[in-house]
Parts: structure tokens; C-alpha cells; sequence
């Protein structure tokens, strides 16, 4: 194998993406005021519960209308997702060329509903859900569980999140680590690590 035998990527914010005007129209139609249902939806507390598996994602959006009301916890949990192709494309291309493609998300229990609903399930050859694990990111757990899980060199997995500090904990154990803004950095690291 080459320089990488796995390329790990975070779900939210770099293979799919939600549309931050439609929260804003479901705060507006609410009455919330602007960044209500994103401060009550990713209460440190609350997030760590459905991401570690110690609550559904069906009891967060309960919690969730218990502070900003059914309708609008409703409608935020509803919201749609779209998926981006140049991302998916890419990482297409590099799994066509023998290197693993995996998910490490901070999901809920309804992760692999979603990716199928997304029609995208088949597009990865292991998916890492913190909810199902029990640790999430930025936790040095779970990057060391993907590295025993896959048996693999941790310099030989290129990982790719929009969280900053999420790259700072995968550099932390080895990973070749870079933060994620548009599908152009995926590309970029791709061409660095010969992915291309």
C-alpha cells in the first residue's frame, strides 16, 4: 500500500451539511430569538448524552422542546440534510483506488438510518458512531478504537473534520490531521498524500 491505507472522514459539516437559513426561518416563524435552537440543541451536557449513546436522538428532540417548544423541535429535527458531491466524489475516487474510506462521526442512534436514507451507506467501508462506541470526539479513545478496529499504522490514516479541535486530538495520536472547510482541502490533502 501507499503512504495512506485509510481515509477517515467526519459526516457533519464535510460529507453532508444542514442549511443554517432554515434554522434561522424555524426560529423566526417561532419566535426564538436568532441561535436559540443551536445554544439549546448543543448544550455541552445534552450533546454529550446523545453522542456518547446515553440518550436517543428521539429523547433529544423531547429535551430540545422542552426549551424552545414542540413545533419548532419538530421542524429543526426534520430539516433535511444535502450531501456534498464533490466530497462524496472524491472520496469515490480514492476508495475505487484500494484505500478504505470511513466514517468517524459524533452521531446519534439514528446514524446509519440517515446514511441510508441519504442513499450514501454503501459509500464507506466502516462507520465509527461515537453513540455507539460510548466516547466521542475529541476523546483520544475513539481515535485509538479506529486504529485497533482497522489494524492499521496511525501515519497511515489521513483524517479530514471541520472541528479544529477534533484534528488536534487525531494529530495527538499520529493521524495526518487536517481541518476541513470546503471539498477543495479534501482535494488538497488528497494530492499531497498521492490519493489522486
Amino acid at each position: 500500500m501507499g503512504l495512506i491505507d485509510v481515509l477517515l472522514l467526519d459526516l457533519d459539516g464535510v460529507v453532508r451539511h444542514f442549511d443554517p437559513e432554515v434554522t434561522e426561518a424555524i426560529e423566526k416563524r417561532s419566535g426564538l430569538p436568532p441561535g436559540k435552537l443551536h445554544e439549546t440543541a448543543f448544550e455541552p451536557r445534552l450533546l454529550q448524552s446523545v453522542t456518547t449513546g446515553t440518550m436517543t436522538r428521539a429523547d433529544w428532540v423531547t429535551r430540545i422542546a422542552d426549551t424552545v417548544g414542540p413545533v419548532a423541535a419538530t421542524a429543526w429535527a426534520a430539516q433535511r440534510p444535502t450531501v456534498d458531491r464533490d466530497v462524496l466524489t472524491t472520496a469515490r475516487a480514492v476508495r475505487a483506488s484500494g484505500v478504505r474510506v470511513c466514517l468517524l462521526t459524533n452521531g446519534t442512534d439514528r446514524i446509519r438510518a440517515e446514511l441510508t436514507e441519504l442513499g450514501i451507506a454503501d459509500d464507506f467501508d466502516v462507520v465509527f458512531n461515537s453513540a455507539e462506541l460510548g466516547v466521542a470526539k475529541p476523546d483520544l479513545r475513539i481515535f485509538m478504537h479506529v486504529l485497533r478496529t482497522l489494524q492499521v499504522d496511525r501515519s497511515a490514516v489521513l483524517f479530514l473534520d471541520d472541528s479544529a479541535g477534533h484534528v488536534r486530538s487525531a494529530a495527538a495520536v499520529g493521524m495526518r490531521a487536517h481541518v476541513f472547510r470546503t471539498a477543495g482541502d479534501l482535494s488538497d490533502a488528497c494530492k499531497t498524500y498521492h490519493l489522486d
